[in-house]
């Protein structure tokens, strides 16, 4: 049973506390590393100071765009990129409106997704998503690449670079690009705008291979005997 007692209040309270207090230490760190180098004489900041994170993250170049500069990704790959994108912030956003407080709405007014967004989620995201992940609602559906639609989450709507994701995955020899090229091929022949049958086979028979390879590997692990020191 789960404690809702005053000791469970004042647990939750101690964690907030200690939230608060670190967020204003990462602030002060923050500020310090900021203007470490300024000064202020007679009410003008003199001195080199560094953007905050906030504006930091808005200066860097979207990945998206540097992964099409750099041939990574086609100009329909990128367009796949964006839309999807555009997709899933719109839907994230009307699901956040119709769980928010009614009272601040205006009577006989409720949130809407647009009709266009919600036709794209239906006829094109899901059945991307699904093809690549499978379904929770129907456990024969196996996905193709669940990791494809994974990397393609972190670096088009969370804007993690690929380096950063094969490093937390201990990747190596650009999985993450393969991965994301896969993802955003399979979106690219399904909305019709690129014929990618070859590439998407090729892939898929490659991972097929991987996954074969790494189950092998685990049944090896799994059968050694226990080594007596």
């Amino acid at each position: 049973m789960t404690n809702t007692g005053p000791a469970a209040a004042r647990v939750g309270l101690d964690r907030a506390e200690r939230q608060r207090r670190a967020r204003r230490a990462a602030d002060e760190r923050d500020h310090f590393e900021r203007t470490r180098h300024s000064l202020v004489f007679d009410g003008h900041e003199l001195g080199y100071v560094k953007p905050t994170a906030e504006t930091e993250a808005k200066l860097r170049p979207d990945p998206i765009v540097r992964l099409v500069a750099n041939d990574t990704l086609t100009r329909e790959q990128g367009r796949a990129a964006v839309e999807i994108r555009m997709i899933f912030e719109r839907i994230a956003a009307g699901l956040l409106a119709r769980t928010s407080d009614p009272s601040n709405r205006s009577p006989g007014t409720r949130p809407e997704i647009p009709e266009r967004i919600a036709l794209l989620h239906v006829q094109r995201y899901l059945p991307w998503a699904r093809y690549l992940g499978g379904s929770t609602t129907e456990p024969l559906q196996r996905g193709r690449c669940a990791p494809a639609l994974e990397i393609a989450t972190e670096v088009v709507i969370d804007g993690a670079n690929l380096a950063q994701c094969d490093r937390a995955r201990r990747w190596r020899n650009g999985t993450a690009a393969k991965l994301l090229v896969y993802a955003l091929a399979v979106y690219t022949d399904r909305a019709g705008w690129e014929r990618n049958r070859d590439t998407i086979a090729a892939f898929e028979a490659w991972w097929d291979q991987r996954r074969r390879a790494g189950r092998r590997l685990n049944r090896v692990a799994s059968d050694e005997p226990t080594r007596l020191p």
